[in-house]
């Protein structure tokens, strides 16, 4: 009987790293730091061409960059220059749509490394999902529910389009006390404080390998990690140590394996066998590059299933060619 399950493989992988915490704990930083160890960056030089930037925080990711006015400045390193060297874009509003847009030209310019800080704001911030909820429950006379159904396939976009990046990935969130209501021993109620929560949707940090919580002494606290020897870990001012550690981590499987896309989607013949193949694209990071090509093969299998529907004489196989061909 043939099955479609395999042998597990331990494969080499790229970082996604999530960091969290309140303004001035060191988010943007601690994830240069990491990810110019990661890429294997050396030099001011290096950081522009490894790292593509979406900076949310109203350019304050410049505080962290070299002054490339400065003489040699590109052969420097970030110590000797004081300052790191990264390519960044702005973005003035929050669509998570137009953030799939950003990662996919990323992927494309080929950069190894991305950096979003700070993610929250796809969340909170103008045109950013709670936005698109309200908008989307305006069509639907105000209910919630039909918002967030409407907006959910939004949010599942951008979430796919970050950990489908061919590179390392590092996302900020900030971070604030969260509260409750309980009752006291005494039987009267009382505010309790439970700990920091990342300004996110609940549940996002499962979709990472790594999430720490960073707090204002610049002590990172590991509190999720799919690397055993991370777990649980307290770093203060997190850098080299840490992505040394990381590094040991991904790079201990094999390469993955070559895939040739072109006969793999050839041979699929069905919806099915399209969705098994775009999870293996999404497990190898090839979903921006592949998109076109697996949206071609999708239309060529919706054409041949609907001629196959038609009746069998030669006028409605005609017709129904002709159609297929102009849709």
């Amino acid at each position: 009987m043939k099955t479609r399950f395999m042998p597990a493989t331990r494969t080499k992988a790229k970082a996604r790293i999530a960091l969290a915490g309140p303004s001035g704990a060191g988010k943007t930083l601690t994830g240069l730091k990491l990810l110019y160890a990661l890429t294997g960056a050396v030099t001011v030089a290096d950081g522009m061409q490894r790292i593509a930037f979406i900076d949310t925080e109203r350019d304050s990711a410049d505080k962290y960059a070299a002054n490339l006015g400065l003489p040699g400045v590109g052969e420097m390193t970030p110590d000797e220059a004081g300052g790191y060297g990264f390519a960044k874009v702005s973005p003035v509003k929050y669509d998570p749509r137009q953030l799939v847009e950003f990662i996919d030209e990323a992927a494309d310019g080929g950069f190894p490394a991305l950096m979003v800080d700070s993610l929250s704001h796809y969340w909170f911030g103008p045109g950013g999902m709670l936005e698109l909820v309200d908008q989307f429950a305006r069509l639907h006379g105000g209910r919630s529910m039909d918002g967030w159904r409407d907006a959910r396939p939004v949010e599942r976009a951008y979430i796919e389009a970050l950990m489908a990046f061919p590179g390392h990935v590092v996302v900020c969130m900030r971070s604030k006390q969260r509260y409750e209501l309980v009752e006291g021993s005494d039987g009267r109620s009382k505010v309790a404080k439970l700990g920091m929560q990342p300004d996110q949707r609940d549940g996002l940090e499962f979709e990472f390998d790594l999430v720490g919580d960073i707090d204002m002494e610049h002590y990172l606290r590991v509190t999720k990690s799919r690397c055993d020897g991370l777990a649980d870990r307290v770093f203060h001012k997190p850098g080299y140590e840490l992505a040394g550690e990381i590094t040991d981590w991904l790079e201990n499987g094999e390469p993955p394996r070559e895939v040739d896309w072109d006969k793999a989607l050839a041979a699929a013949s069905s919806r099915e066998d399209l969705a098994i193949l775009w999870q293996r694209a999404q497990r190898l990071g090839k979903t921006q590059r592949m998109r076109s090509a697996f949206n071609a093969r999708g239309a060529e299998i919706a054409a041949a299933r609907s001629l196959e529907t038609v009746p069998l004489d030669s006028s409605s196989a005609d017709e129904a060619r002709v159609q297929a061909g102009a849709a």
